[in-house]
């Protein structure tokens, strides 16, 4: 590094380069797992919502021994998953844009069902895509499979 002619610099430079790529990698894995944790919340949100709104439904059907909530209403469901994260649907996709207008990420059209027969133990579930862009170049599309759970137990 004491070098004038400059060779002690090129190292220097490497090394710069070098922290900065995996910074950069840092980052781009943080926003990623910063997507699907979010729309895992917001998803396990409008599933909780859900079951709020139908829930004298549920619980008489429940009480009363009949087996009404054997399914679950997905277009509701769907409809309000997309008016709660602000989603338009294209086909089997619900995507989410950012102020510019562009794709931020997408998911699957969730399914939903119970994971138990005659109790209230949801499961939603779909995959989430988020591309992934380095130096301003689209490089990748990261898929990532979630698992939506909710357990409700009636307690005394």
């Amino acid at each position: 590094m004491r070098s004038k002619r400059g060779e002690g610099y090129i190292q220097v430079c490497v090394l710069i380069i070098v922290i900065c790529m995996i910074l950069a990698v840092f980052v781009t894995f943080a926003g990623a797992v910063n997507v699907v944790r979010l729309t895992e919340r917001n998803a396990k949100t409008v599933l909780e919502s859900y079951v709020m709104k139908n829930s004298i439904r549920i619980y008489d059907s429940i009480k009363q021994g009949t087996n009404e909530t054997d399914a679950i209403d997905r277009e509701e469901f769907i409809g309000d998953l997309i008016a709660f994260c602000t989603f338009y649907k294209s086909g089997d996709f619900l995507y989410h844009y950012n102020a510019d207008g562009e794709a931020d990420y997408y998911i699957t059209t969730p399914q939903v069902e119970f994971s138990e027969v005659n109790k209230l133990r949801l499961i939603v579930k779909y995959e989430t895509y988020i591309p992934i862009y380095f130096g301003g170049r689209y490089v990748s599309t990261a898929v990532v499979p979630v698992t939506v759970k909710l357990n409700l137990e009636q307690k005394f």
